[in-house]
């Protein structure tokens, strides 16, 4: 008998996902993979008839009306209600973030006390619920390797440079995989299992990322994934993945947490990398 979440879950789709996330454990395996096939296909979830989601899923119709009451919801259709209401809610030109920032403009706090709150919280956020098992387990992944490659496109850019950076500088050899989607996909397939593929991807998650992560997976070369959510594409049971979550300013999303926790990624797995050679000398 499925278990139910006595809680009334979120009527707002921002408010979903790391709603879900926080019950994931609580489904059985079968609501588990439907859960994720939603929070990875809103869009499919919002526009669709339950009979094509499901099959899309490899799910019976009666699994997802059983998936949307064991997260609390009346039916399938009151949950859908949802995911349609995040399509009113796509990402914002920037243009249009600015003008939202000046909008909600206070005189008593400036942009520069407004992003360094959300810094500030984004920070205690990650002190609190990063598991130091869980980064240990990653840096000695990353320590371990022959050669790790880093990936990451868009707003994960400046963290796949300075992850770069510090693991070289800490001695331990890595590479960025960039150009061409095809041409990133080309080199991923050329990776070994003693090579560790670092992928860096965040909402609304790169296509191009997450393929690699897929051709890693199935090549059996490790990936160490650092994203925004146990429901993103790129964290898998088969991985090893870090959460960071950025506060947002009228839709500017930081990185200051983000950087925080790879400087410890980078810095653990330079201190790992040090014993392990120490120890074969």
């Amino acid at each position: 008998m499925t278990k139910v979440i006595q809680v009334k879950p979120p009527r707002v789709f921002s408010d979903l996902k790391p709603w879900l996330q926080n019950h994931y454990q609580d489904l059985p395996k079968r609501l588990q993979s439907v859960a994720v096939f939603a929070m990875h296909n809103p869009d499919v979830i919002a526009l669709n008839t339950i009979a094509s989601i499901s099959e899309q899923v490899g799910v019976t119709p009666s699994t997802m009306v059983r998936f949307a009451k064991s997260i609390g919801y009346l039916g399938f259709s009151d949950m859908q209600m949802v995911f349609q209401e995040s399509m009113r809610h796509v990402p914002q030109p920037y243009s249009e973030r600015l003008n939202s920032m000046q909008r909600s403009a206070d005189t008593e706090q400036t942009v520069l006390s407004h992003f360094t709150q959300a810094a500030s919280e984004s920070i205690a956020r990650l002190e609190h619920n990063v598991d130091a098992s869980a980064l240990l387990k990653a840096s000695e992944q990353l320590a371990q390797a022959r050669v790790v490659y880093i990936a990451g496109q868009g707003r994960a850019e400046p963290v796949v440079a300075y992850l770069h950076y510090t693991l070289v500088k800490l001695g331990v050899q890595s590479v960025v995989l960039s150009g061409m989607p095809h041409s990133m996909a080309d080199k991923a397939r050329m990776l070994k299992e003693d090579d560790v593929l670092l992928a860096i991807s965040f909402s609304p998650y790169t296509a191009n990322t997450r393929e690699l992560v897929d051709i890693c997976l199935a090549n059996n070369t490790n990936v160490v994934a650092l994203t925004d959510s146990t429901l993103s594409p790129i964290a898998r049971g088969d991985d090893f993945h870090l959460e960071v979550l950025e506060e947002e300013v009228s839709g500017f999303r930081g990185l200051s947490a983000t950087m925080c926790l790879a400087l410890c990624l980078a810095v653990e797995t330079g201190r790992v990398r040090a014993e392990l050679d120490k120890a074969v000398k």
